[in-house]
């Protein structure tokens, strides 16, 4: 509904797309990509903010369990930062112009999933605690996971790094010293 009031962020993110197309029209020789941009996983991510999978490696780097502040079922995905950087550059330069694409990873996951990857990246025995019992039977779960097939059919974008791997990586960078 954009008119909820939950929907305020897409909405604006939405007007501001609307407005590069508009301002296009005006000026041609402007030409805007439009890049919609969903999660991302990577070196300089956050580990102490909003962003689950963060979070998920910090509690694995601290020696676990690694918490779950709901109850596991929404949907999301990761596209690796190495993986962001191609797929911006590829449209930069070869995008549609004023046609926005999402870019982003389309192999959905469950937070509790992702939280179990996670643990097993991790090692040494991580354990997941989930901190609320699933919704009731016949509740979809919430879901933040693009599709990607425009990308990936006009301008041959795929996601090369995966899931684990990313973690892994994740997980060697912020050992590092001064990390």
């Amino acid at each position: 509904d954009p008119l909820a009031v939950s929907s305020a962020y897409s909405e604006g993110k939405r007007a501001a797309e609307h407005l590069c197309t508009q301002w296009h029209h005006r000026h041609p020789e402007l030409e805007p990509v439009i890049a919609r941009c969903f999660a991302f996983s990577g070196p300089h991510l956050p580990l102490d903010a909003h962003f689950a999978v963060g979070n998920f490696v910090r509690d694995a780097l601290r020696g676990g369990p690694i918490r779950v502040g709901g109850d596991g079922t929404p949907f999301r995905s990761y596209l690796y930062a190495a993986d962001l950087a191609i797929w911006i550059w590829t449209m930069l330069v070869r995008a549609p112009i004023s046609q926005a694409m999402n870019v982003g990873s389309n192999d959905a996951m469950s937070i509790a999933e992702i939280a179990a990857g996670v643990a097993r990246a991790g090692g040494a025995n991580l354990t997941v605690g989930i901190a609320t019992a699933p919704p009731k039977q016949g509740q979809s779960p919430h879901r933040y996971v693009p599709d990607t097939s425009f990308a990936r059919r006009e301008l041959g974008l795929d996601s090369w790094i995966g899931f684990e791997q990313q973690i892994q990586r994740m997980m060697a960078w912020s050992r590092r010293p001064g990390a």
